[in-house]
């Protein structure tokens, strides 16, 4: 039951992705003609800024999530209500103090523009991105039932019909009156309609949740709450420092127009990163199931496969992107919107090393290990800004990304799996390690060969040579590790799921 609603979680979420984010591509293009790319840089610019007024939500959300596996399992209704009642507490009271916190600077948003923009102009923009935010604190917490209930491909299916409608009516308005206003408006009126309209679908189905309830959290259970909150407070401040920082320090030291065109590579890159987010997310709730019968031995053999599935397909991901997207950049919208090489190099290995620690942080998300390195996040992200700073005053758009890749292997690369193999399968480390680095050798062999089949063969930026370097990049990287992996545990594994999922539809 657990494998297939994983499965079903997992294929619905990334086809709800996929089909979510291909009008967005339509959208920039009319945007960068209509409105230019220095607004393009400033919807970029503050959606960063937004993520660090989220700064606040401090982690609460996942603490929440973690704590309801059990009881949702026992089927307490009268638990659940308890957590739920805190967390829309606390939700709306975070919900006003980032609408307090963006008024506050509101008269400070100049400092991180370089451009010819209205400073007048983007205050007013910046106070409806402000709301848009706001908006969602106010209803999502009710969200993490059906994310519990390992139904979280409902919330997927809801979120990607919004995203249409919110792409087409931009389009239309783009075209037709092109106003960065009236853009941000209708994302600020479709997400309304979203979050009202999942909010009574969970009160309709999970109607148990409309009555009241007397029942409140013990004391050992705010205490763990708390300290879970308090621990996942350090990671989401180091994620949003590492991860947020990138448009401010660009913007403030480069201008606009430079964050328009890494948000183009930025954006791509990001759909394939949510593609394959949403997959291992999917699954968060089966392996917090997993690990509440407390078989760690199982729980590892579920990693190892789960980290040999990962490495395959995010492998193979990074090297089609490192060959194809500058050209599919260009194609899309004109050589003058794409970095350079290096630049792209750094950025994709960054990707790939954070897709490719995605299973332990999962297991450390589904066995609630938020305490043990919670400082680890706060020297990552000191690490990160300085590194970022001093790099992009001598090496430009790639010192940025170099200063995260620094930062990533002094800290969290070897921080997270560290936790998960020491408080969630009590192995040694090195056992990891070995692993990652078998795969990171494997994988050197296909993105070589692509490299250079790619550079000699397909130089012309057209459509048919984008599509064929694609393809090869695909058949070339899929062959090697078919040969290699042949006799494979992981990989036996995953072609007797595959056969036997054939002889069924048949």
């Amino acid at each position: 039951m657990r494998t297939k609603k994983a499965t079903i979680n997992i294929s619905i979420s990334i086809a709800a992705f996929i089909i979510g984010f291909l009008p967005m591509i339509i959208v920039r293009k009319v945007f960068l003609e209509e409105l230019g790319p220095e607004l393009l840089g400033l919807s970029s610019l503050y959606t960063n800024i937004i993520s660090y007024l989220s700064i606040v939500e401090l982690g609460i959300g996942t603490a929440i999530i973690f704590s309801l596996h059990k009881p949702f399992s026992e089927r307490n209704i009268e638990k659940i209500k308890a957590y739920l009642n805190y967390y829309k507490k606390i939700y709306r009271f975070i919900g006003m103090i980032i609408l307090l916190l963006g008024i506050v600077l509101l008269p400070f948003i100049g400092i991180f523009i370089s451009g010819d923009i209205n400073l007048d102009e983007a205050r007013l923009y910046f106070i409806l991105f402000l709301f848009n935010t706001v908006f969602s604190y106010y209803f999502s917490y009710k969200f993490c039932i059906l994310v519990v209930a390992q139904e979280g491909y409902k919330v997927s299916i809801a979120t990607t019909i919004s995203k249409l409608i919110i792409s087409i009516l931009q389009i239309i308005c783009l075209n037709n009156v092109p106003s960065f206003y009236i853009y941000i408006l209708i994302q600020i009126i479709v997400n309304l309609a979203y979050y009202i309209f999942l909010s009574r679908y969970i009160d309709s189905k999970y109607s148990w949740l409309k009555s009241g309830s007397n029942h409140l959290l013990g004391n050992n259970e705010k205490k763990n709450l708390g300290k879970n909150i308090k621990a996942l407070m350090y990671h989401k401040i180091g994620g949003v420092i590492v991860f947020g920082t990138d448009n401010l320090i660009i913007s403030t030291f480069i201008n606009l127009t430079a964050v328009a065109r890494y948000n183009n590579y930025s954006l791509l890159i990001g759909a394939v990163q949510g593609i394959i987010s949403t997959g291992l997310n999917a699954l968060t709730a089966s392996i917090g199931n997993l690990l509440v019968e407390k078989d760690k031995a199982a729980a590892y053999l579920v990693h190892k496969r789960l980290f040999f599935i990962s490495f395959w397909i995010v492998s193979m991901v990074v090297i089609i992107l490192y060959n194809t997207l500058t050209r599919f950049v260009t194609i899309w919208l004109g050589e003058d919107q794409t970095i350079g090489d290096l630049t792209l190099f750094i950025i994709i290995l960054n990707l790939y090393f954070q897709l490719m620690r995605g299973s332990v942080e999962k297991f450390n998300e589904g066995a609630g290990v938020y305490y043990q390195d919670r400082y680890a996040p706060l020297f990552e992200s000191v690490i990160n800004l300085i590194a970022s700073i001093m790099l992009v005053k001598i090496l430009g758009l790639a010192g940025v990304f170099i200063g995260t890749l620094i930062s990533n292997f002094l800290v969290v690369f070897w921080v997270k799996p560290k936790m998960t193999y020491k408080y969630v399968f009590e192995e040694k480390l090195i056992k990891y390690f070995q692993l990652y680095f078998k795969y990171f050798v494997i994988g050197m062999l296909p993105f070589i060969i692509c490299y250079f089949i790619s550079k000699h063969l397909f130089i012309e930026n057209t459509i048919t040579a984008f599509l064929l370097n694609l393809i090869m990049n695909v058949i070339v990287t899929n062959t090697i590790y078919l040969v290699l992996f042949r006799k494979n545990k992981e990989f036996i594994y995953f072609k007797g799921l595959l056969l036997k999922a054939a002889k069924i539809r048949r």
